[in-house]
């Protein structure tokens, strides 16, 4: 298949799964209330089972919708990263507050692009350096740009890292280095990073070394 056609069979396969989706967690939310005291210590083990399934289908399920929908509305825009970074924060208060994390900002450029992608792009970058945190250190994340042929930002943090034999596979669609029971999400999110990026003519690419942390960086021309 062709990307067009791969993307295309992503949209309506994850549009079509959205509504038995929303029947099934229906059920189980009705099930739970009118039988919790029927279905015994087992039962409701199972119940959570079902739920905790679903509930990680349907995240895939919206991850791979919006991956289908990147770039259908192409509108470019003078987009103030600065002003999109601070709504990001302000989205993502609750997960900054309780990981305790610390985001500096070094003065960002005013760009021209997709505003709702970059948002996603920055947010992807973001929510991911809280995530994969070292333990008992509390995330710091450094965001920057440098300005030279291409505009270059650099998305730093003190995590977990990333070995170079992994670094390229992270940006593959539903590639985990990690198991779900350690770190949550669906494998789409720097495969999306990706692709935005590509979108704007630019690239993506890694910093890393394990257990010292990654700077994450893409370039989009001026």
């Amino acid at each position: 298949m062709k990307n067009t056609e791969l993307e295309q069979f992503a949209y309506f396969a994850s549009h079509d799964l959205q509504e038995p989706l929303i029947t099934i967690n229906s059920f189980i939310d009705l099930l739970g209330k009118e039988y919790a005291g029927q279905l015994g210590e087992q039962g409701n083990q199972y119940l959570k089972f079902i739920a905790e399934s679903s509930k990680g289908l349907s995240g895939v399920v919206s991850d791979l919708l919006h991956y289908s929908r990147i770039g259908i509305n192409r509108e470019v825009t003078c987009v103030d990263c600065n002003k999109l970074i601070e709504s990001i924060q302000s989205d993502l208060s609750a997960t900054i507050a309780k990981s305790k994390a610390t985001i500096d900002v070094i003065l960002l450029p005013e760009i021209k692009g997709f505003k709702t992608e970059l948002r996603l792009l920055f947010q992807n970058l973001i929510s991911n350096a809280i995530k994969f945190c070292s333990e008992n250190t509390p995330p710091h994340i450094v965001i920057s740009a440098e300005k030279g042929n291409n505009w270059t930002f650099s998305i730093q943090d003190n995590g977990i890292g990333i070995a170079r034999g992994n670094q390229e596979k992270v940006f593959t669609i539903f590639q985990r280095l990690h198991s779900k029971n350690d770190y949550e999400g669906t494998g789409i999110g720097l495969a999306q990073c990706r692709k935005i990026v590509n979108l704007h003519g630019g690239e993506i690419w890694i910093n890393s070394t394990k257990d010292q942390g990654s700077t994450f960086c893409f370039s989009i021309p001026i």
